[in-house]
């Protein structure tokens, strides 16, 4: 039972279940960097709340997330980038709760979104691979500086740039991943 926690600035690479969430409650993932995993985060069932994923990068995981729960979950701010599938919902019951997912870059995946009994509201998003249902979204290549040195940030000439909510770019702020130093490709 994890509740109230926050996981920041941690690297979980070459992991082959990654987290767990079973029986939680109103937990946080920020500013971490998920690398090469078979499964970054499962969320099996009994969690209450929510759980917020802010400001972090998945980068060639075969899943990112697995969700088995009809908590509510925030993906805000991230970059997924090179992944096999992004988000695997298979919930037994319909809900109406909404995955909310706003500011992303979802860039150079082969599949986004595979959901059972739960939708999903993408704001402001960009894809590169997929059109995505929502608001505000762009369907372009977000055009980072180089993310072969992990380098996320986007290029003045990105769509990205300055196009989201109070002028602020699309993404996640990689300046505060101070883990980022440790990857290498």
């Amino acid at each position: 039972n994890i509740k109230n926690s926050i996981i920041n600035n941690c690297l979980i690479k070459n992991s082959k279940e990654g987290l767990k969430y079973i029986s939680g409650y109103n937990n946080n993932i920020i500013n971490s960097v998920f690398y090469n995993n078979e499964i970054s985060f499962l969320i099996d069932s009994k969690n209450t709340g929510y759980i917020k994923f802010y400001n972090n990068l998945y980068i060639k995981n075969k899943l990112v997330y697995h969700n088995k729960d009809s908590s509510q979950l925030y993906i805000i701010n991230n970059v997924f980038d090179l992944n096999k599938m992004v988000l695997k919902s298979e919930l037994n019951k319909k809900t109406n709760k909404s995955i909310i997912s706003k500011n992303n870059i979802f860039s150079n995946n082969k599949n986004l979104f595979k959901l059972n009994n739960i939708k999903i509201s993408n704001t402001y998003c960009i894809s590169n691979t997929d059109s995505i249902v929502g608001y505000y979204n762009v369907i372009k290549d977000p055009i980072y500086i180089d993310s072969n040195n992990f380098n996320y940030d986007l290029n003045i000439n990105s769509p990205g740039f300055r196009s989201s909510v109070n002028n602020k770019n699309i993404g996640l702020n990689i300046s505060d991943i101070n883990i980022i130093k440790y990857l290498k490709y």
